[in-house]
């Protein structure tokens, strides 16, 4: 009995790791309806996923940000890109990053230890417990201005609001 008790915990513990979303401060924030999952009633694709909305408001910014920034001064990179902050590591939508900064930094097993120049969201895919919409915006900004991002675009659809935060 206890080993199978002890099975069931690694694979709970897989399961949050995998949906894990961000890490701040050592805690992670898990993809919004992660409960669901653990309960059952979604399989992890259900919640790590995201509608045809965002992913259609996502491919129009990046076909017009591929056609209209030089590919010699900028990497634009999507598809929940991490990136290391101070407090742990971010997941952004898309980002804008100066190519010779990044360009040989690449790695397939890492985050971006590189920020980018322009940050841009599409929603959120945070489940917030403990703090607000807003109060998550917040801090997101605040880690990525404090590692050298200069510009964050939010755009929310189903309000059809987009917030543009500067550094300073």
């Amino acid at each position: 009995m206890k080993i199978m008790q002890t099975a069931i915990k690694g694979e709970r513990e897989k399961l949050l790791e995998a949906l894990t979303y961000e890490v701040v401060d050592g805690k992670p924030i898990y993809y919004h309806s992660y409960k669901d999952v653990l309960e059952g009633k979604k399989q992890p694709e259900e919640v790590m996923g995201v509608s045809v909305l965002q992913a259609k408001v996502i491919q129009v910014i990046v076909k017009s940000l591929l056609i209209n920034l030089s590919d010699r001064d900028y990497e634009v990179l999507f598809n929940e890109i991490g990136v290391y902050t101070k407090r742990g590591f971010r997941a952004l939508d898309i980002g804008i990053f100066d190519r010779k900064r990044i360009s040989n930094r690449i790695s397939d097993v890492s985050y971006s230890k590189i920020p980018p120049i322009v940050a841009i969201e599409v929603d959120t895919k945070a489940e917030l417990e403990n703090i607000t919409f807003m109060e998550y915006v917040e801090e997101k900004v605040k880690d990525l201005f404090e590692v050298g991002t200069r510009k964050v675009i939010w755009i929310l659809t189903k309000p059809r609001i987009v917030m543009v935060f500067e550094k300073g």
